[in-house]
């Protein structure tokens, strides 16, 4: 049996593709989160007190792989414009623009997400501003420990010794 090559086909296998990669690559940013390069490196550990607490969006400001992956979906759906050559050239210039512009919305919109800037004061006097995910919440007069590591500054509530 011999298959047509489609570029509709290899269109929708992409873009089932981007909708994977995008969602792995979703980051919590938050304080139960850590990467591989955090693993079995040793962090400091301070104690402080939170001050105060906002809400804010964590968003990252470009998404490489929802650009590329729209680029390349919108060459292959735009070449598939026109009868002619350079009609389909014009169309794949055309669509990938248009698809490198929706793939790198795409990719921000994914990686959109909840979070919380603490402020803190240091047992030292210091006070310092740490943007964390929502995945904990920690009222303000809550006595944290402030983690500085290999994934950035983190907080948690303190242990009860």
């Amino acid at each position: 049996m011999i298959t047509e090559f489609s570029p509709r086909k290899v269109a929708v296998g992409a873009f089932a593709a981007l909708t994977l990669a995008l969602t792995g690559c979703a980051n919590s940013y938050g304080a139960g989160t850590a990467t591989p390069g955090a693993v079995g490196q040793a962090s400091t550990v301070y104690q402080g007190t939170v001050t105060s607490v906002r809400a804010v969006t964590i968003q990252s400001d470009r998404s490489l792989i929802g650009t590329a992956t729209g680029a390349v979906l919108g060459g292959l759906a735009g070449s598939e414009l026109g009868g002619g050559d350079k009609a389909q050239t014009a169309g794949a210039i055309g669509g990938a623009v248009i698809g490198g512009i929706a793939g790198n919305a795409a990719g921000k919109a994914v990686g959109k997400q909840q979070g919380y800037a603490y402020i803190v004061r240091f047992s030292t006097g210091d006070v310092k501003e740490i943007i964390q995910g929502a995945d904990v919440y920690i009222a303000p007069g809550t006595p944290v420990d402030i983690i500085a590591g290999a994934d950035g500054w983190k907080l948690v509530p303190a242990a009860a010794y």
